[in-house]
């Protein structure tokens, strides 16, 4: 029996201590019924906005920075301006001496036609002035130009 008895004070403390946590939970339910949630979206609302002002900043700054890349690339050049300048100057500077050096070369058979015949004249001048400085060679010569053409070609 005395074992039962001690069963039975077990029981009696199990279910006192059973009866104290439902008395917690009565009086905790009690605080839920009582207790009420509101949805309040106020703060993601402003979040959002927030958020979105931020995005259209950037937006805006992405899209100035694309329309300046443009005007960039618009202007750009893949050759500087210097190098095209100096082409240009060495292009010309070729061409007026292929110009020159081609005018030159084409009047240069004239030129020594002219140069010849002025070489010819100035030849027979000075020749002729050393014949009348010096009649007897003068003489002589005409002499030996008689006797080389009076002899007939022998070949």
């Amino acid at each position: 029996m005395k074992k039962m008895e001690e069963m039975m004070e077990l029981l009696t403390e199990e279910i006192e201590g059973f009866h104290k946590s439902i008395s917690k939970l009565e009086a905790l339910s009690k605080n839920f019924k009582d207790l009420k949630i509101k949805a309040d979206t106020s703060s993601i609302e402003n979040y959002i906005k927030s958020l979105t002002k931020e995005q259209k900043k950037a937006i805006n700054i992405y899209k100035e920075k694309t329309t300046e890349i443009k005007q960039g690339l618009r202007s750009a050049r893949i050759i500087p301006n210097w190098l095209a300048t100096l082409f240009c100057v060495l292009l010309s500077i070729q061409v007026l001496s292929l110009s020159y050096f081609g005018y030159h070369f084409i009047h240069f058979e004239e030129r020594n036609k002219v140069a010849f015949i002025e070489g010819q004249k100035e030849s027979n001048e000075s020749v002729r002035r050393y014949f009348e400085d010096h009649p007897v060679i003068h003489e002589d010569f005409k002499n030996w130009t008689k006797k080389k053409d009076s002899v007939p070609n022998q070949k």
